[in-house]
Formats: structure tokens, C-alpha cells, sequence
């Protein structure tokens, strides 16, 4: 295998790795500079900065794709086509009706099911619900009219799947939070490390509050400075109260 296709391969892994930890995501939005009718069958791929990558998706098989405006969108153009051609060929042992019956069946690519398990960790701490939301009565209806509406109107008609082939489980849930939360206290402790390597003066506070969801009361401590004229504040540390005086007095 020549290298130029080599580092295509492991690039093309990379992005599927951090699609699968929800590091990228993927965005209908077109090139400027590109306006081929095959875009509409294709997502691109990009991280939290705007920051495209050199891969697109397919919409229809979603496949990852190499791109760049320097070699052209031929290949793509190619992809779509054949898939728009596979997709519409009549099969005379199945009808549509044999698929769409099957819809529990359609199998969900493990990149697909890693972004819900990462979007379900965060519904769970930026909320503060447990776990065990996700296998609730009330969540799974609402994912599973979500999934429907979507199936509804989107391209490609293959059987909308069931919420209990994309919902993780409560233990995957909790998991992911600890993994998410790490990466946020890394992202902060850099952070912090930066910006007070030229902050002159910064202000500590703490603060009381209650979940209006659970009653549960917490005390948070925060740093406060200015940067670039701009006043910035950030949460070091946020404890339940309850736990804080059972650790206390235990």
C-alpha cells in the first residue's frame, strides 16, 4: 500500500475514534467553494473549533470518506451516485414493506451508539439526573418519538431503529460522565494554568444554591479575574451539603 494511502487509512481511524468520544461532529453545511448536488447525501465532519477535518460521511451508508479541494470531489461524487443507485435498485425477493417491518432490526454502527452513550452522560451531569433516566418509561418515549420524527423525514428510508438499540445502559452512562468529567477538569486545570501566568489579581467565592429538581442543596467555591477586559469566572469545586457533613461527621 503506497504511503500517501497509508496515512489516508490511519488519519480516516483517528477521525472515527474521536467521532466515537464525541470529540467531532458532523454538520450539513457545504464548502463555499463546492456546490455539487452530492453534498446533499453528505455530512462534513468537524471539531468544536469550526475546524474541519479532510473527511466527509456518507448519509446514505455512512462510510468516511477522504476530501480535500485540492483533489477534488470525485470521488465522492462517484460514492453518492453508486449508493443512490444501490439503494433505489428493486430487490424482487423483498419489498419495502418487508424493511420497514424489520425496523428494530437496522443495525446502528457503534460510532453512532459511543455519540448517544456521550450525549446521554451529558444530559445527566449538566442536569443533574441520574443514570438511570435513560432507561426510564417517559425518556425512552420521547427518544423513540425523536428517532421516528427524524426517520419520517430524512433520505434514506431503511427503517427508523428502536430507542432500545441506541439508549446505553445506566452503568455506560455513569461511566462516560466520570470520563467526560475528567477531560473537563484537564481542559480547566490548562486553562487556568495559562491565563494566571498573567492574571495580577483574582477574587475566590463560594456559593450556595438548590437543585429546584431534587432539593438537594450544594456549596461551590469559584475563581474569579479579568482577561482581555472581559471578566471570567469559573466553579472549582462544587460538593452536595448533605455529603460534605456526612464526611465531616462520619
Amino acid at each position: 500500500m503506497p504511503d500517501a494511502k497509508k496515512d489516508i487509512e490511519r488519519n480516516k481511524k483517528q477521525v472515527m475514534e474521536k467521532r466515537q468520544k464525541g470529540e467531532l461532529i458532523t454538520t450539513e453545511e457545504p464548502p463555499s467553494s463546492s456546490h455539487g448536488a452530492f453534498w446533499e447525501h453528505s455530512w462534513r465532519i468537524k471539531n468544536f473549533k469550526n475546524e474541519y477535518q479532510s473527511f466527509v460521511k456518507c448519509k446514505l451508508c455512512h462510510e468516511i470518506l477522504s476530501y480535500s479541494m485540492v483533489n477534488g470531489t470525485s470521488t465522492i461524487s462517484n460514492h453518492v451516485k453508486n449508493c443512490l443507485n444501490k439503494f433505489s435498485k428493486p430487490n424482487n425477493n423483498k419489498t419495502l414493506d418487508d424493511f420497514v417491518s424489520k425496523a428494530a432490526q437496522v443495525n446502528v454502527l457503534a460510532e453512532h451508539k459511543r455519540s448517544i452513550t456521550v450525549a446521554c452522560a451529558k444530559f445527566c451531569s449538566f442536569d443533574l439526573r441520574p443514570c438511570s433516566i435513560v432507561k426510564g418509561v417517559g425518556s425512552s418515549t420521547l427518544c423513540q418519538s425523536l428517532i421516528n420524527l427524524g426517520y419520517q423525514h430524512g433520505q434514506a428510508k431503511l427503517g427508523a431503529p428502536s430507542v432500545n438499540l441506541l439508549l446505553p445502559e445506566p452503568t455506560n452512562v455513569s461511566r462516560t460522565v466520570s470520563q467526560i468529567a475528567q477531560e473537563y477538569r484537564e481542559n480547566l486545570k490548562n486553562m487556568l494554568k495559562n491565563d494566571l501566568q498573567s492574571v495580577k489579581l483574582i477574587g475566590i467565592s463560594t456559593d450556595y444554591w438548590k437543585n429546584s429538581g431534587t432539593s438537594e442543596s450544594y456549596l461551590t467555591v469559584n475563581i474569579h479575574y479579568s482577561k482581555n477586559e472581559q471578566l471570567v469566572t469559573y466553579m472549582l469545586l462544587g460538593v452536595s451539603i448533605y455529603i460534605y457533613f456526612h464526611l465531616i461527621y462520619s
